[in-house]
């Protein structure tokens, strides 16, 4: 038997995908190409660091949300990059951070099936849950009905082709951000020889 609650017919356990198998898939390819750009972000740090990955890794691991992280990379990047570059540079962190908040709603969500409906799956943020869990037992007099509405006005419905945009708009930015790691790192090589040649 799951375990979860079920709002108008809506499942939201951790069963909720296992007969979504596709919608799985995209969601699972959302999180792993997330992965990418935040290794990415990290070689971009260590780059404008002089190449020191393990000295990035360790600043960006003291940042406990995305956003700072992020953030903390534009500034470096402010601070370092030849001014040419630094208004693409923004752009695509600017970027990174839009996509961070839609890849955040869909790891940190709740996620939902209707039997009667294998079309789509349903998103529900945690907040929904948490706050009635935290709440109703404090108001004995609460009303369902207003509980299962505030519950459905919180839910997104997402189709298997939403799914797909938001993958596609990951996998853009992971080119964006191999292409902003790659020329910085070609910029690095040519400053380097330029050094060995001087000296």
């Amino acid at each position: 038997m799951p375990i979860g609650i079920e709002v108008d017919g809506i499942a939201f356990s951790e069963l909720a995908l296992v007969d979504r198998p596709v919608h799985a898939a995209v969601l699972g390819r959302i999180f792993t190409s997330w992965s990418l750009i935040e290794g990415s972000i990290t070689g971009l740090l260590g780059l404008m660091m002089h190449d020191d990955h393990r000295a990035a890794l360790a600043i960006l691991e003291t940042f406990k949300s995305n956003s700072s992280r992020v953030e903390a990379v534009k500034r470096i990047g402010k601070a370092v990059l030849d001014t040419s570059l630094r208004h693409d540079f923004d752009e695509l962190m600017k970027d990174v951070l839009t996509y961070a908040r839609e890849r955040n709603a869909i790891a940190h969500g709740l996620w939902g099936s209707d039997k009667d409906n294998l079309e789509v799956v349903y998103r529900m943020p945690m907040a929904a849950l948490s706050s009635f869990m935290v709440e109703a037992p404090n108001k004995p007099d609460y009303d369902a009905n207003a509980l299962v509405k505030s519950f459905k006005d919180g839910m997104t419905t997402l189709t298997l082709n939403d799914l797909e945009q938001i993958e596609q708009k990951g996998r853009e930015l992971l080119v964006r951000v191999m292409s902003e790691t790659t020329k910085i790192l070609h910029l690095r090589s040519l400053a380097n020889q330029k050094e060995i040649t001087n000296t």
